[in-house]
């Protein structure tokens, strides 16, 4: 039978404090003064001991990315457009990208979840041509692990992790949520300052290339179904807090050392091919940038949600400090109009713009399209009622500008008809109360309006 907790807390006591925190800046490891208590690197092959109850492995895997990134990423990533209004206008270097992804007890955070397994991968040795001059990509994924042995060896685990976040710029799955949070409370609760490392999370702009193509949005699933990654036989992430226990429990017996240890070294061939998915997605995301119009044959993401990326990206440059060039202007308006035929909302933008460049037949026939366009469609995506509504809006509008007010009146009422009671339908499915608000204000206007020509015809007839 395992240690007991009573006893592990023993030893725990027994061993002291972490460390002498007064000296101002990280902990003193207490292993300097018990060279016993450190890990056995012989029987953990390929890894080295890295403090007090921590060890270290590093790897190469082969990965290309280009040397310079594409102006459109920031179009995708919103974190890379914030770095570069921040450091004027200037996009990160791939140096300066630091994969990062840890494994931790729970799920849940808090002062309860304790982070054992932290990995941090760059991309490094640029591939040289024949006359010793960069070929324009990276050829490898450097990838180094931490691995937390246990409780009494955090200080030093935290110690080596932070040693590895030299880069300004941490990539992560969801990490804003979660990553950097477990490593923040845990350096607090230790007495150590947390970094201050610009964010790049993949999670909500994966989010929005793939939601409606994939039944979720997690990372395996990505890997798998859109990079096309092998991950057989890969140990599921939600086993690692049940193996590092059940490692812990084990007190280093001989009949359960060797399977206990076998498991968690899965988790830690887990947490490498997470690693490697993440530097892979953002190559999937390089690649989209370097050439979206054929993102969708290539990676299967939302016509729709890449065009409307693009023209928001493209728009926000042009507000801000940044400047996108005019190829970046004319890629979002053909990726808006190829998306206009299957997606509503990208078909209403696509509309709005040409109204406000003056081709007003161009976009009439647009917002027609929408007033026909099917709830439920085949082929393509059906138009919510929200959508179609505001489309019948702008058909008024148009309507009214050359003194159609029967037909103005007509549009509004067509577009109020699409609010059902409200007792009759779900919360989720009403249209904005704003929008029915507009509508009904634009109705009395026209209606009155209607009234008035009504009285003058009857007036001027004998």
């Amino acid at each position: 039978m395992g240690e007991s907790l009573r006893a592990r807390l023993k030893r725990i006591r027994d061993a002291g404090p972490p460390g002498d925190r007064s000296g101002g800046g990280r902990s003193r490891r207490v292993s300097e003064s018990k060279p016993s208590s450190l890990p056995d690197a012989g029987t953990w092959p390929g890894w080295s001991s890295a403090g007090h109850q921590v060890l270290c492995r590093s790897l190469t895997m082969p990965l290309t990315l280009p040397l310079v990134l594409p102006e459109g990423l920031s179009f995708l990533i919103p974190d890379i457009a914030r770095f570069n209004s921040e450091n004027q206008g200037a996009m990160p270097g791939v140096e300066d990208i630091l994969f990062f992804d840890l494994e931790t007890t729970g799920l849940s955070g808090g002062a309860g979840t304790v982070a054992f397994l932290a990995a941090c991968g760059r991309f490094v040795s640029p591939r040289t041509g024949s006359a010793g001059a960069p070929a324009g990509e990276f050829s490898a994924l450097e990838i180094t692990q931490f691995l937390l042995l246990d409780y009494p060896g955090e200080v030093d685990f935290l110690d080596a992790v932070l040693g590895s976040l030299s880069s300004r710029v941490l990539a992560t799955y969801n990490g804003k949520a979660f990553d950097s949070q477990i490593l923040k409370i845990r350096c607090l609760m230790n007495g150590m300052s947390p970094p201050l490392l610009s964010q790049l999370d993949l999670l909500h702009p994966s989010r929005r290339l793939w939601k409606q193509v994939l039944p979720n949005c997690s990372q395996a699933l990505i890997e798998t179904a859109i990079l096309g990654l092998d991950r057989s036989g890969d140990l599921p992430g939600s086993l690692a807090p049940d193996i590092w226990f059940e490692f812990l429990r084990s007190g280093g017996q001989a009949d359960r050392a060797g399977q206990c240890q076998r498991a968690l070294l899965g988790i830690c061939d887990h947490n490498i091919k997470d690693i490697f998915g993440l530097a892979s997605l953002f190559r999937a995301f390089v690649s989209i940038a370097a050439a979206p119009l054929e993102a969708r044959r290539g990676f299967r993401c939302d016509a729709g949600q890449l065009a409307l990326c693009w023209r928001r990206g493209v728009f926000r440059a042009s507000r801000g400090a940044l400047y996108a060039s005019h190829n970046q202007e004319e890629t979002a308006a053909l990726l808006l109009e190829r998306a206009a035929d299957d997606y509503p909302y990208p078909c209403l933008r696509l509309a709005l713009d040409l109204r406000a460049c003056l081709r007003r037949e161009e976009a009439r026939a647009r917002l027609l399209a929408l007033r026909a366009w099917p709830e439920q469609a085949g082929g393509k995506q059906g138009c919510p009622p929200r959508i179609k509504a505001l489309a019948l809006r702008a058909l008024s509008i148009d309507a009214e500008k050359i003194s159609e007010w029967e037909q103005a009146l007509a549009y509004i009422d067509e577009a109020l008809a699409l609010f059902p009671p409200e007792q009759e339908t779900p919360r989720a499915h009403l249209l904005p109360l704003r929008v029915k608000e507009n509508l009904e204000r634009r109705r009395e206007r026209l209606l009155a309006k209607v009234q008035l020509l009504a009285k003058a015809q009857r007036e001027e007839s004998p």
